[in-house]
């Protein structure tokens, strides 16, 4: 009896049997990362194959990862995983743009700007188990639609974008970026070739044409933005936050002052003032006059003289440049975030700002951050040490 049930199960007959596997198709780069590849793409594997019948692709000079991704597609799978830089997983996502087939990633690259613009854990939060922690999250099975983006310029059409798209200072910044500058400071590389390519920056002539309304003026360079991480401090010059779900495209400019050593310097400080205000600040940065944009779903750009762009990290020709917002068209697996706080309790602020003596803008801003129930807490705690005598009264017993 005991051979025949086991039988049963083995053939997928009778309630022992369980459900099959989901298949998932592990794309992996091994030029990608300074780890030794085949010690990692083990341990990924390891982790993975626990609960996916997976499937490894590598990729190899004569076959990238756009390529790959097209054939795991045929191949029915139900799980794409992208392991490498931002190169290998924006191939890979421009090829399940539409397709409702989850994304997955393990990021190995220098920026990793799309897993940290997601929260995806990379070599930023943990050095030596950042793959794990990212092949958990695919485990999770949690996923977010994000939207994309379609490009134009000189050499392309309608190539796919997840994350911006640079003209001007952002375009020259990556081109300067050293390949063992980058291996050896990651996203630090890009600051720093960004602040050389800031003192020779000079303005030029552009035309910029959003969602049916045109402007022109001089400006040393244009972001458009779809997602992006905090050291690409132009994406997030507007408002302070570059929203990858929200059906529009971040369009920042920047003019820099042009002249002799003190415009220079001016402009390198301007960058670092933009950057620590991204980085450690939620207002907006935007400069009268300096710093500039908006949300636009349709975006053309021309410029005079033409200038390179630069789309998810390469060179990929000159103006002019279209991007087009495509909502909601990428699936990922991404870390569950936290519930929205909601509407603002209008008391609640008004009580904390009297109790802490600050501006109701500013407690708006701490209970948003802190959540309505911590916020509430903390108010109770202040009236309740207000109520408290300072001295203990004397007691009867203490009096005698």
């Amino acid at each position: 009896a005991a051979a025949a049930a086991a039988a049963a199960a083995a053939n997928g007959d009778g309630a022992t049997s369980s459900a099959p596997m989901k298949r998932a198709t592990l794309i992996y780069n091994p030029v990608a990362g300074q780890e030794n590849p085949a010690t990692i793409l083990g341990d990924i594997a390891l982790k993975l194959s626990e609960h996916y019948q997976l499937t490894v692709l590598q990729t190899k000079p004569d076959v990238g990862p756009e390529e790959l991704a097209k054939q795991a597609l045929k191949e029915k799978a139900d799980v794409i995983i992208a392991s490498g830089g931002d190169g290998t997983v924006g191939a890979v996502a421009g090829v399940l743009v539409g397709t409702g087939v989850p994304l997955g990633i393990v990021p190995r690259g220098t920026a990793n700007a799309f897993s940290v613009a997601l929260g995806i854990p990379t070599h930023l939060d943990d050095p030596s188990g950042f793959q794990n922690a990212a092949a958990d999250v695919i485990l999770a099975g949690h996923t977010k639609d994000v939207d994309t983006a379609l490009v134009t310029t000189s050499e392309v059409t309608d190539y796919p974008m997840i994350l911006l798209l640079g003209i001007g200072y952002e375009a020259e910044m990556c081109d300067a970026a050293d390949r063992d500058l980058k291996n050896a400071l990651g996203p630090l590389a890009y600051v720093i070739s960004g602040a050389q390519k800031l003192l020779t920056a000079s303005n030029f002539n552009a035309t910029v044409h959003v969602d049916g309304e045109t402007a022109e003026g001089e400006v040393a360079a244009i972001t458009v933005a779809n997602a992006a991480p905090p050291f690409s401090v132009l994406a997030h010059g507007h408002t302070g936050e570059c929203i990858y779900d929200d059906g529009k495209l971040e369009a920042i400019g920047y003019v820099a002052e042009e002249g002799g050593v003190t415009s220079k310097v001016k402009n390198v400080v301007n960058m670092a003032r933009l950057f620590s205000g991204v980085m450690f600040g939620d207002d907006p940065v935007q400069k009268e006059g300096q710093i500039f944009g908006g949300r636009y779903s349709d975006i053309k750009i021309e410029c005079e003289p033409p200038q390179k762009v630069v789309l998810d990290g390469e060179l990929l020709g000159t103006t002019p440049v279209t991007a087009r917002v495509i909502p909601n068209s990428l699936r990922v697996l991404v870390p569950p975030t936290a519930e929205p706080h909601g509407e603002v309790d209008a008391e609640l602020v008004h009580k904390l700002a009297e109790q802490e003596g600050i501006a109701d803008e500013v407690a708006e801003v701490v209970v948003e951050k802190l959540g309505a129930e911590t916020a509430a807490k903390v108010v109770d705690d202040i009236e309740t040490a207000e109520d408290m005598p300072v001295v203990a009264p004397v007691t009867e017993e203490q009096k005698q």
